[in-house]
């Protein structure tokens, strides 16, 4: 089996490093505080959230996960926050009973899979969701609290708020879960300038309500380590140049480095060759190519100006407003370019950094500067 995992929640042996950070997490949240987690994508903070969660449950708090990208309207938000919430109590049946006296304006039912494991269904009473039922159920987390029990409640990709009426959700969410004594709330994303502005912007309702925590790259030491240690499982050896190789030619970032040990693994362990920088580099180059088409389709989405800024951040990405800047790479007006920049922004494949604006994906890197002109 391939001792390196990507793609999904990292866990148990294939999950490294990060003592530090689940520490702090663990410490905020049971010391009685809101935190917000930010980073770029792919830095591993799902993962390291569901550690935290797992130590979190371990010490007698019950964490409730909740995603909000699927998200779509007040109801669906309504509906699957209650059911996100219901699934974690031990007596669902007695909790039910509480819940009517708690959000009048809806009926749970429970009933059992064929598996026998229950599923929770709800019937509205209203035609529209009022204001008084989106209360009710965000203090849901708060009432089941009350008995001395302490509550997380993790929202995942939590700027999807804005496409539910913006600030006005924003501002009512905020009012509630501030006065919740037993509930603390941690907070994290994908889009980092975002999240950024909600809790550092004193204009937005959640202005100074977390403690911000910004997750970094790996350090190289530690990494090196691991990827010594995990192909040493399958009598690989790799050099700590090589190793070092593998996360520069991943840019430090956890995803792309487990992705592209994985294809190095891939390539040498049924003749058990020597790893080396041509066996890393060929196994990065099939990534890109297993990625053509997306990254065509990718590519061919941005507009002609958002392609010639694209290429020139594969060169450099600092100070891309300065006069210098421009007359190197031919672009346009700084007005121009900041909203070109936006865009990428917006669809995650750019991120910022202080001055720095960068391609968050290493192998789009790659395909830019093999295919595209």
């Amino acid at each position: 089996m391939n001792p390196f995992k990507y793609g999904s929640i990292v866990a148990g042996e294939y999950f490294f490093d990060r003592k530090e950070e689940c520490s702090r997490i663990v410490k905020t949240l049971s010391g009685g505080n809101n935190i917000v987690l930010i980073a770029p994508r792919r830095y591993g903070k799902s993962s390291l959230v569901f550690k935290a969660i797992n130590e979190l449950e371990i010490n007698g708090f019950t964490c409730i996960y909740y995603d909000f990208m699927p998200v779509y309207s007040k109801e669906n938000f309504v509906e699957t926050y209650a059911k996100a919430i219901l699934k974690k109590q031990k007596n669902t049946q007695k909790i039910l009973k509480s819940f009517i006296k708690w959000v009048t304006n809806i009926r749970p039912s429970l009933s059992f899979n064929q598996d026998g494991s229950p599923e929770i269904s709800l019937t509205f009473l209203e035609n529209s969701i009022s204001e008084k039922t989106l209360e009710d159920v965000i203090e849901l987390p708060e009432k089941l609290a009350a008995n001395n029990n302490r509550y997380i409640v993790v929202i995942d990709e939590f700027q999807e708020i804005n496409k539910l009426n913006g600030e006005n959700f924003e501002k009512l969410l905020r009012s509630k879960i501030q006065l919740q004594k037993n509930v603390n709330y941690l907070f994290l994303g994908s889009r980092t300038h975002l999240l950024n502005d909600m809790f550092s912007n004193k204009n937005r309702p959640f202005y100074n309500s977390a403690m911000l925590m910004q997750i970094n790259k790996l350090p190289e030491d530690e990494t090196i380590a691991f990827l010594k240690d995990r192909f040493s499982l399958s009598n690989l050896n790799i050099s700590k140049e090589d190793a070092a190789f593998i996360i520069e030619q991943a840019s430090g970032i956890p995803y792309y480095i487990q992705l592209l040990a994985a294809e190095v693994w891939q390539t040498v362990i049924d003749d058990l060759k020597t790893i080396n920088k041509d066996i890393i580099k060929q196994a990065a180059y099939r990534i890109v190519e297993i990625k053509q088409d997306y990254y065509l389709e990718l590519f061919d989405k941005f507009s002609k100006y958002q392609k010639k800024l694209l290429k020139a951040l594969t060169k450099n990405g600092h100070e891309i407003f300065s006069k210098e800047y421009t007359e190197i790479f031919r672009l346009s007006a700084t007005s121009t370019t900041q909203k070109a920049v936006s865009g990428l922004i917006d669809t995650g494949i750019v991120d910022k950094e202080g001055n720095e604006y960068f391609i968050n994906d290493p192998f789009f890197i790659q395909f830019l500067l093999r295919y595209t002109a």
